[in-house]
């Protein structure tokens, strides 16, 4: 694949909806009020001002370009029923009690989000599947049998694929699986602007082109300071991703790095036939796994080849680079395949907390703030948890539950 591949660069789902097909918002100027800041217009960031606002509060979203993009537009489209991060590695990092709360939880919110997305009637393409985790080797399927008993050890859904259901399901090589249902795929930029637009419909204010530079705060509120404005409030909602540069001194506490995304020309015919039935997501055992999911027009979304960041001078190379490797990985996963060009590819930012679980919750070195980063790459369900436990949150109505995913993990 070389840079002149029409998408070089370009993430599909926002090629999918293009500025000339979405609203355009205002950039912030002036002083404002509100009762909560959201700093982010991604799915996180807007699931939360749709949350927020319809809980009665007085919400003001700032975004630093247009809404959805970055690890939005960056990711495969799908909510999954689990963290990023494999339960038993979990367990030994987090504990028991963490672990299976925080597969309880986002397995509850991934079902929430569904029913919240299909209940505002927004147009995203949201659609149920199940999602299998399969081991490609005698080997990674013993692995994936621990994983297994441990989930069944902490009453977790976990049912067991044989190799030969893997193979009929996932139509390429498979030494068993486990297969998890309560998984949909979706168009993540329709949703956010979706739920933007039902935000806005309960009186939240958006503002695009809209950086926040800092934060500063008080013993009585916080003041959201951009370029042009400023925002003084009792509760900033950060849902940036990762830290960034206003809150560098959470960088310790998560782990950033580039993951990388093909999606491919449609398949043919006789590539279809022997691809399986092509209804799953399909991801892998291991400590890098793949990622697929099929789009409905027969394209292949392929996600993989996970590195660290490049200088920006070297960004086209890298890229060059880890989309070929994406589409031999494919072709390795289906021969038959062989020769598909890619249509687009594009880097995308994956962020966790250090133990593979997102950081959700207060910070006692930031007043007035609640957190909501490090999803990783495939933690889009957690938006809604996150949203409903910040709503609670500055509502005082905090639960034990919104606990699992905070900063008590480590503090």
């Amino acid at each position: 694949m070389s840079p002149t591949m029409a998408g070089h660069g370009r993430a599909y789902w926002a090629d999918r909806t293009g500025p000339r097909r979405r609203k355009s918002y205002p950039r912030l100027r002036g002083s404002h009020t509100a009762d909560v800041v959201v700093i982010g217009g991604g799915l996180t960031g807007c699931t939360a001002a749709y949350v927020l606002a319809a809980g009665g509060l007085k919400v003001v979203l700032v975004e630093a370009a247009r809404l959805a993009g970055g690890a939005t537009a960056g990711g495969l489209g799908a909510i999954v029923p689990q963290p990023d991060a494999s339960f038993r590695t979990a367990e030994q990092t987090a504990g028991l009690r963490v672990a299976r709360m925080a597969w309880k939880e986002t397995r509850r919110s991934s079902l929430d989000f569904a029913a919240a997305l299909r209940k505002l009637s927004i147009r995203c393409d949201l659609t149920p599947t199940s999602l299998v985790i399969h081991a490609r080797a005698v080997e990674d399927a013993q692995a994936l049998r621990r994983e297994q008993a441990a989930r069944k050890a902490a009453g977790l859904d976990a049912p067991w694929l044989t190799a030969e259901a893997a193979r009929a399901d996932t139509g390429t090589g498979s030494a068993g699986a486990i297969r998890l249902h309560d998984a949909f795929t979706f168009d993540p930029v329709r949703a956010a602007l979706g739920l933007a637009a039902a935000a806005t419909g309960r009186s939240a204010r958006i503002f695009e082109q809209s950086a926040a530079r800092r934060t500063k705060f008080t013993r009585r509120h916080a003041d959201v300071i951009l370029e042009d404005g400023t925002i003084r409030t009792r509760g900033v909602l950060v849902a940036t991703g990762g830290p960034g540069i206003l809150f560098r001194q959470l960088r310790r506490h998560v782990r950033e790095v580039e993951g990388h995304v093909v999606v491919t020309e449609p398949l043919t015919a006789a590539m279809r036939r022997e691809t399986g039935r092509r209804q799953s997501l399909l991801t892998e055992a291991g400590d890098a796994p793949h990622w697929l999911r099929w789009l409905p027009d027969n394209r292949a979304v392929f996600a993989g080849a996970v590195s660290r960041p490049v200088k920006p001078r070297l960004r086209d190379r890298a890229l060059v680079q880890r989309t070929g490797q994406l589409m031999y990985e494919l072709s390795v996963l289906y021969p038959v395949i062989s020769g598909l060009p890619a249509r687009w590819g594009w880097a995308a930012p994956v962020v966790t907390g250090v133990d593979g679980l997102p950081w959700v919750g207060p910070h006692r070195n930031y007043p007035f703030h609640f957190f909501s980063l490090g999803f990783g790459w495939h933690g889009d369900g957690l938006a809604w948890f996150a949203a409903k436990a910040a709503l609670r949150h500055f509502t005082d109505a905090a639960s034990r539950e919104d606990e699992v995913f905070g900063f008590e993990r480590i503090l």
